[in-house]
């Protein structure tokens, strides 16, 4: 081995010593700000697509793609799995210093991704009118929706891909590498909307056709970071495949991610299915607009949280619960705060959030004002409910993270959403996710307080 590849590699395991040896504080602005930065970046997704399609599109088309955002959030469900539970295994391994074991979890987890995609692409390419229907669209905007989605579907890979690949990386210590994919992504996904909306004209397939392609530059560079000698982890090509420890490890550890992302996707769908049963294409794209904006208030909370994971695990590998401690403690801290901040934001300027979106001259300006308002009544409860549920996820214990997430996003939100239009028409919808958050930020307390183990908690 050469003088230089012998300082690279100690180099790259530098940065894993870090998170046993570096202040706590430190190493959350270190990990924190950039993930948070990156998911913040990655929301531009949302948010560009349906500024350029709200604006140039118009309302139909931007309902289109509203429809189109639940069957993804399910797809994102496994994804995430994969993901956030490889990473979070990867993470306790080296705190163990077992290299080898995590490159396994490293190649698993590309192979994980192909096949999902490809069991995907099968399904989708059969039942994705059906699909659509299910999920809210209307006749008068399903042409849309399809033309949208299939592009989407097409480069699926991609996304599951770029998306995935940045937590792992974010595991072994290299958080601004991570966030740096993201942001070339989206800076990609800028450009060819522009391109294609207003340059090209292609309307909604315009949108779908530059978020892939901007989803491929993005996987480009997630493997330029292990191809380039960059990584302490090598990508090996007899490790792709499944490995039965391994992989029971992974699911074990990205369940609460899976069981959180499978009642977020149900709370969305029912969110739209019923604003298209007590209200109209208009209400619909509504509903869009505000979830596009509460996506980018809640996605700091979920980057804090991964941020959290690699310092979290490993220290919980090295049995080091006082840096646990103080991880935790500091985690709940700044999210309340960043939950303040978008709080605060929301209620203060919801015209121009939706003007940004719909142009001034939209009728539903005065409408969605006062839903997001309604929506982010309680938000500034909901970031102890997050890093609570990463905390246990980090430290092997998914059972209560699957607990703790369960509360906001299934036992208190869909019966909500279910029940209250029944007698409230639309302002019961509107008011089921603020009751619902007050309610599991107060079982969330309870929970820390019963169900964290001592030597972490006092």
């Amino acid at each position: 081995m050469s003088v230089g590849a012998i300082f690279l590699f100690m180099n790259t395991r530098s940065h894993v010593k870090d998170l046993e040896t570096h202040s706590i504080p430190m190493l959350m602005l270190r990990y924190s700000i950039p993930t948070i930065l990156a998911m913040t970046i990655h929301a531009t997704y949302n948010v560009v697509d349906r500024i350029f399609v709200g604006r140039i599109c118009g309302e139909d088309a931007l309902a289109a793609i509203t429809v189109c955002f639940s069957p993804t959030l399910f797809f994102l469900a496994i994804s995430m799995t994969i993901g956030h539970g490889s990473a979070a295994i990867l993470s306790i391994y080296l705190g163990k210093k077992d290299f080898r074991s995590a490159e396994k979890i490293l190649s698993q987890s590309i192979f994980l991704f192909g096949v999902f995609y490809l069991i995907v692409v099968a399904l989708m390419s059969i039942f994705m009118r059906d699909v659509l229907m299910m999920f809210g669209a209307t006749e008068k905007i399903i042409d849309d929706a399809c033309s949208y989605y299939r592009i989407i579907v097409a480069g699926l890979i991609f996304e599951k891909l770029s998306g995935g690949m940045t937590h792992v990386i974010r595991a072994e210590g290299r958080p601004a590498y991570a966030m740096s994919t993201i942001f070339v992504s989206c800076f990609t996904n800028i450009v060819l909307d522009y391109v294609f909306l207003f340059a090209f004209e292609m309307g909604v397939s315009g949108a779908a056709l530059a978020t892939i392609i901007s989803q491929a530059v993005g996987v480009l560079w997630v493997f330029c970071f292990y191809f380039s000698g960059r990584s302490c982890l090598k990508i090996r090509l007899k490790d792709l495949r499944v490995h039965k420890g391994l992989f029971g490890a992974m699911c074990s550890a990205g369940s609460p991610s899976l069981i959180m992302q499978i009642f977020a996707s149900l709370g969305v769908a029912l969110y739209v299915m019923q604003a298209r049963k007590y209200g109209s294409e208009a209400t619909i794209a509504v509903v869009g607009v505000a979830m596009a904006i509460t996506t980018f208030m809640f996605l700091p909370i979920v980057g804090l949280s991964a941020g959290m994971q690699p310092i979290i695990g490993f220290n919980w590998g090295a049995d080091n619960m006082q840096r646990v401690r103080k991880t935790l403690w500091y985690g709940m801290g700044f999210a309340t705060l960043i939950c303040v901040c978008g709080f605060a934001i929301g209620e203060l300027f919801p015209d121009y959030l939706y003007i940004m979106f719909l142009g001034k001259d939209s009728n539903l300006i005065s409408v969605g004002e006062k839903v997001l308002r309604i929506l982010i009544f309680c938000y500034p409860l909901i970031g102890v409910n997050i890093v609570t549920s990463g905390f246990f996820q980090s430290t092997k214990r998914p059972v209560y993270a699957i607990i703790v997430t369960v509360m906001r996003q299934g036992v208190f939100l869909i019966p909500l959403l279910y029940v209250l239009p029944k007698y409230w028409g639309l302002d019961g919808l509107w008011y089921s996710f603020p009751m619902s958050d007050f309610a599991a930020f107060l079982l969330t307390l309870v929970f820390l307080r019963l169900k964290t183990s001592k030597e972490v908690v006092k």
